[in-house]
């Protein structure tokens, strides 16, 4: 496994005059100095004033001499050095999922110590500045997607989605890895989530991804999907899209995603049922019980206080929708296939549905209009023969609309010209 790209972190100027300084961040100042890192550079890159650093440099010489050939202390940590720097080159930074599997070998320290040695190894992100908003008891729920990479049977880099859910109050989470991110697998795993949860929020936040959402004009005017408009009105939830190019308006997803890259991801898995099983169980045992950073509370006790709308009666049966145009030889294409249409509805825009039941059913102003079963593979031709029954013959379609020239004989006269007029209308001369 190739190690992660060193990201250099440029800190902003705010100088943390007479702030402590950590022996890691002291250790890491004496590294950098003896490399060559000037004084005022180590004070750009580290937040502290100058007067801080060469007191930190300083005391690393004093204390390298005081301890001249003293043995240096060891830690308990020191065994399992070598897994966590290997688990970090490996893309594992998230310290609690670390202190989680070196406690599984046997060590019996703290995560303090254990965070002290990860800072100087972790490449630093900068932060975004975020508003926040809370939410009461069911009112609302975030979900989003996220591709995650990994490597096939062959080596070669591929990505899997991640759909997350989130109740906005509780921060009880719900994942489930999809093959495809596109509507039908979306609504699929959102059902799942649904049933997971055992209700239904007020209102469901989403990005502007396509399988969801046509249009939003950033004004609260937003065009959704036919198939995930028809979705919310059979759940009973209000479907909501955060403004265009802003999705850190809902927060409180983007960080779940992020926990889940941390704290999850990445795993070692044998396909997709066994990746999801992995998921449920790391959701169920860490996920859901930690202690939430924001609430202060475990997720599954605050999920006590949740007033969701109970779930209907039978799950819905869903469907992957899109629009097509009929072709001159009464067909559409959907996935690769054709299937045919009645001749009358040749150049029209048809909405196409596919459901999970494998029929896929045509429309045309509400109306069904034809109906196959979904054919497997590429290519393939689903044809209904009534469909072209009474379809006009080929020469009169040919020849609709198109005005003949004349042909006459040379004449040197003249001829008045109601004469040609006579000729290209049939009329008869008076």
């Amino acid at each position: 496994m190739n190690s992660p790209p060193c990201v250099e972190f440029q800190a902003p100027y705010h100088f943390l005059g007479g702030a402590d300084v950590t022996e890691s961040e002291k250790m890491e100042i004496k590294k950098l100095y003896q490399e060559g890192v000037s004084i005022s550079e180590l004070s750009r890159r580290l937040g502290y004033d100058r007067k801080t650093i060469r007191k930190a440099i300083r005391s690393q010489e004093d204390g390298n001499k005081q301890n001249q050939g003293v043995r240096s202390k060891t830690s308990k940590l020191d065994p399992y050095k070598p897994y966590i720097e290997q688990r970090m080159r490996f893309g594992v930074l998230n310290a609690e999922r670390i202190l989680r599997e070196i406690r599984e070998q046997g060590y019996t320290g703290g995560i303090t110590i254990l965070r002290e040695f990860m800072k100087p190894l972790r490449p630093l992100v900068s932060a975004k500045a975020t508003v926040r908003f809370e939410t009461g008891p069911g009112e609302q729920a975030q979900i989003d997607l996220g591709a995650f990479p990994y490597l096939d049977l062959e080596g070669k880099r591929r990505k899997i989605w991640c759909f997350a859910m989130v109740l906005s109050y509780s921060r009880m989470l719900y994942l489930e890895f999809i093959k495809t991110a596109n509507q039908l697998h979306i609504l699929r795993a959102l059902r799942h989530a649904l049933e997971f949860f055992g209700g239904v929020p007020s209102e469901i936040l989403s990005d502007n991804c396509s399988p969801l959402v046509l249009h939003n004009d950033g004004q609260g005017r937003v065009e959704w999907q036919p198939a995930y408009l028809d979705f919310a009105k059979y759940y009973g939830f209000v479907p909501r899209a955060c403004k265009p190019y802003r999705s850190r308006t809902k927060g409180k997803i983007e960080r779940p995603i992020g926990y889940i890259r941390q704290s999850f991801w990445p795993v070692v898995f044998c396909d997709l049922d066994e990746l999801n099983l992995q998921a449920a169980q790391w959701r169920d045992t860490v996920a859901n019980v930690r202690v939430h950073g924001t609430t202060r509370q475990r997720p599954v006790a605050r999920f006590a206080e949740e007033n969701l709308r109970a779930l209907p009666s039978s799950s819905d049966v869903l469907a992957y929708c899109g629009m097509r145009k009929v072709t001159n030889d009464c067909r559409i294409s959907w996935n690769a296939n054709f299937y045919s249409v009645p001749w009358p509805y040749v150049g029209q825009t048809v909405m196409v549905r596919e459901f999970e039941d494998k029929r896929l059913v045509i429309e045309f102003g509400h109306q069904v209009i034809a109906e196959h079963p979904v054919l497997s593979g590429k290519y393939g031709i689903s044809a209904n023969p009534e469909h072209t029954k009474g379809l006009p013959a080929g020469a009169s379609q040919r020849n609709r609309g198109k005005t003949a020239g004349i042909q006459v004989e040379a004449e040197v006269e003249q001829r008045d010209l109601a004469v040609y007029e006579q000729l290209v209308t049939g009329g008869v001369m008076h």
